[in-house]
């Protein structure tokens, strides 16, 4: 079990550039978990309170790992801001039409509790307008609820170009300990030395997320 220090939140939805996001933070060496099968299991059986149910399953993953990311993290964003206060927010987002294409082209018919529950319907397939609805209102929610706190929230659109750069000038030397160029501000041997390889990762998250 880790301490209650902070911790990372990715809390965009799939086919953000959630899963390129995770291999990054992975790659600073921090534990990362996902958590949608254990909250689809769990809502398989009926419950009055689903979103209760998939609070508690977050808040409990977090307190083994340092970073949740995919779904249903843009759900239980605000339990997990008041079990662990300080911790660091990102939302990855697309434009929504991308992002309505990228879902349908891998998960068109894909039906689940999990699902049913996010969306309030089944299948994507002939639900479209729900999901945009759905897809536009949660992230406008997220983007209000820290509109006040800067410091703890970030936007990425990795598909734009946001990047390498931009996460760790977010995250910050105090929750950067394995990362040798966490002050981007350093020397230019720094940058040298550590630059190259950066750049290089981000290339490669941002070519994945445009396959």
């Amino acid at each position: 079990m880790l301490d209650e220090s902070p911790r990372i939140c990715c809390i965009g939805f799939q086919k953000t550039g959630t899963t390129s996001l995770a291999e990054a933070l992975e790659r600073l060496g921090y534990a990362v978990t996902n958590i949608n099968r254990d909250v689809d299991a769990a809502l398989s059986t009926p419950t009055d309170d689903p979103q209760a149910v998939a609070d508690r399953i977050a808040i409990e993953a977090l307190k083994s790992h340092h970073v949740i990311q995919d779904s249903p993290a843009a759900f239980v964003f605000q339990a997990l801001d008041r079990a662990y206060p300080g911790s660091k927010f990102i939302l990855t987002y697309r434009p929504v039409d991308k992002w309505l294409k990228s879902y349908e082209k891998f998960f068109p018919d894909e039906n689940n509790a999990l699902r049913r529950w996010m969306y309030g319907v089944d299948r994507f397939s002939g639900n479209e307008a729900r999901y945009r609805q759905v897809y536009e209102s949660q992230n406008a929610a997220i983007r209000s609820y820290f509109a006040d706190r800067p410091q703890d929230f970030m936007e990425m659109d990795l598909s734009g170009g946001a990047g390498w750069y931009d996460l760790v000038n977010f995250l910050g030397p105090d929750l950067l300990p394995r990362f040798p160029h966490a002050n981007i501000g350093g020397s230019k041997r720094q940058t040298r030395q550590y630059g190259t390889g950066s750049k290089t990762l981000a290339r490669r998250l941002l070519k994945r997320l445009a396959d």
